[in-house]
């Protein structure tokens, strides 16, 4: 979108948040705290993140990484296809929720964030379904905004638009 254009910004997101400078300093501040709280393990965080952009189909975010998370390439095509059964029953827990998240969010029951407390506890459950929220809207915003795709390996904590905080 030609609009955004004109914000001095490293990347796509910056530029859209740009515009509102103060809006976009407590995005991150936010965005950041959920890799930095440690409530949740960053692997879950990104399994998550890529989980959600490969269900939008978002290239702009399934190809930003976070450098302190290693996966292999099964594990990636794994995630493509929604198949979980791979990963820890913690993991699929999350995954489960975050599968459901972009287009079927009112699917999300007691059961299944029950599962995820179980895992993770009260507080780092929350967090999870927080960060869901982020990852799910930024997905949107790079799809909505027709954002530039920008392959990213990331040191510390990644924001989704592959910028650090």
């Amino acid at each position: 979108m030609n609009w955004i254009n004109g914000i001095d910004a490293r990347t796509p997101i910056e530029g859209l948040l740009g515009h509102r400078p103060e809006l976009l300093s407590r995005y991150k501040a936010f965005y950041s705290a959920l890799w930095e709280d440690g409530l949740l393990p960053r692997r879950v965080l990104e399994l998550c993140r890529l989980r959600i952009a490969a269900i939008h189909g978002c290239t702009q975010e399934s190809i930003v990484r976070d450098s302190q998370v290693t996966l292999s390439p099964s594990e990636l095509t794994a995630l493509n296809a929604g198949d979980l059964e791979g990963f820890t029953p913690a993991e699929r827990s999350a995954l489960a929720i975050a599968g459901r998240f972009p287009f079927e969010h009112h699917a999300v029951d007691d059961a299944a964030v029950g599962k995820a407390k179980a895992e993770f506890g009260s507080r780092a459950t929350v967090a999870l379904m927080i960060a869901l929220a982020f990852f799910d809207v930024t997905c949107r915003w790079k799809l909505a905004f027709d954002l530039d795709a920008q392959p990213a390996l990331l040191d510390s904590p990644p924001l989704s638009d592959g910028s650090l905080a």
